[in-house]
């Protein structure tokens, strides 16, 4: 879900010509956590792969 929304939040950034520096790293972040099999799991378990451990 998280990856969903930050998506439909980068949309609407460009469609309003607005910059989102952080937004399209969190994006980038999440779709990283969703590829290694974060899908189904708390948003919150994003810190066990940062940490390496997913």
């Amino acid at each position: 879900m998280m990856l969903k929304d930050l998506k439909l939040a980068q949309e609407a950034a460009a469609k309003s010509g607005v910059s989102t520096p952080l937004g399209a790293q969190a994006e980038a972040l999440y779709a990283l956590y969703d590829r290694l099999g974060g899908r189904g799991r708390d948003f919150s378990a994003i810190l066990q792969m940062l940490r390496g451990e997913i």
